[in-house]
């Protein structure tokens, strides 16, 4: 199946995770720059599906960890710095051949108390016009993927820029499903709005915060009961059905305090799922 793949950020997982699940696509993400060589032959001998998650080479001058990047801070230098970040990323992703590169677009690392909210907003419509003018120019599909205690995740904001930017959204089933905790909103609710301008998934799973605290991203499995707080995956599956990159975005192992599982069940129930809807 070309649209379930794996997340990877190290060259053996291209065998750990992806061929050994019979899979044929990748997400590449925060490589070291010594290894971007080997790895660009490894997806074309294995002739993978590919996308980034920005970045695909570790900076040595960004922050750790890179994915915390923001895109609304209130500071223009760090908001420069990610932009810098992004463009590197739009190079990597024409010199591979990735079908999309995903940014993070959620609320300010920066302190932002005291600012309005017009502000914070205007900051907010200046990064889309950033990135969607940076698509255009390189050619390559921008997503955005929101996390965190965000209001714009829940207030309108990205329905309303989705609609007139040439961006995607990646929906991110775990965020998602711990941000509509500490929003207050309804996880499901939010998937039927946002479905049409989602370009890709990540699957990982949670029951909260105490859950990510402890294990951070737990795999996907069917023995998940939404009851329990888990998020539905084969209820939001159903609601996006997707024909576009599914990407499994956890470790290859399931955690033991929750249950002696395989997580290998979880990528063969994901793949039966997608092939119901397909």
């Amino acid at each position: 199946m070309d649209n379930l793949g794996f997340h990877c950020h190290g060259v053996a997982h291209i065998e750990e995770r992806i061929l050994s699940n019979r899979l044929s696509r990748g997400e590449f993400y925060n490589f070291p720059r010594e290894d971007v060589d080997r790895l660009k032959r490894e997806i074309q001998n294995k002739n993978l599906a590919r996308s980034i998650h920005a970045p695909l080479v570790k900076p040595d001058w960004y922050p750790d960890p890179p994915t915390w990047s923001f895109l609304c801070d209130v500071d223009e230098s760090s908001r420069n710095r990610t932009f810098k970040m992004i463009v590197e990323t739009l190079a990597h992703a024409e010199d591979i051949g990735a079908d999309h590169i995903i940014v993070h677009f959620p609320i300010p690392s920066t302190d932002a108390s005291g600012e309005s909210e017009s502000k914070l907003e205007a900051i907010a419509w200046k990064s889309c016009d950033r990135l969607a003018e940076l698509s255009v120019q390189r050619r390559t599909s921008i997503h955005i993927e929101g996390l965190g205690n965000s209001p714009y995740l829940n207030n309108g904001f990205l329905i309303r820029a989705l609609e007139q930017y040439p961006l995607r959204y990646c929906f991110d089933i775990g965020h998602m499903n711990l941000a509509a905790q500490l929003n207050e909103f309804d996880l499901y609710e939010f998937a039927e709005g946002i479905a049409p301008f989602v370009g890709s998934i990540h699957i990982w799973n949670n029951r909260g915060p105490q859950d990510y605290l402890a294990f951070r991203h737990i795999a996907a499995h069917p023995s998940q009961d939404p009851e329990e707080g888990w998020a539905d995956i084969k209820r939001l599956l159903a609601i996006l059905s997707p024909d576009y990159p599914v990407i499994l975005e956890s470790p290859p192992r399931y955690p033991e305090a929750l249950g002696k599982y395989d997580y290998r069940d979880g990528v063969k129930w994901v793949r039966e799922i997608l092939e119901t809807l397909s």
